[in-house]
């Protein structure tokens, strides 16, 4: 049981490195959004790591996002409330996958 643990583990701190690394690309991209790369590490984390890492991964994201826009984009073109609608779509994500993945374990017993 140990070693599962320390496995969710591994990839819930790989989850997290990938956002941090995606954010900084984002920021490095500027105006290009990235949007649809967090949802990998965040659908990973959520079917590995359950929903304490979902959100919190989620969150990362989202806060990566919001980061990166801040600061590859002038006070005239930064838009605060866009990055709360990609946190949203990025939780929501993470919880549909969370949902399908109990859904398919239960209907294998």
């Amino acid at each position: 049981m140990r070693k599962v643990l320390n496995a969710g583990r591994g990839w819930v701190t790989a989850g997290y490195v990938l956002v941090v690394l995606l954010g900084y690309v984002d920021y490095l991209t500027g105006d290009y959004s990235l949007l649809l790369f967090y949802l990998a590490p965040v659908s990973l984390i959520a079917w590995q790591g359950g929903r304490r890492g979902a959100l919190l991964v989620s969150l990362l994201a989202g806060l990566a996002r919001y980061v990166s826009d801040y600061y590859s984009h002038s006070a005239l073109t930064f838009k605060p409330w866009q990055s709360l609608e990609d946190t949203a779509l990025i939780v929501a994500v993470a919880f549909l996958v969370l949902v399908m993945k109990k859904l398919m374990t239960e209907s294998r017993v």
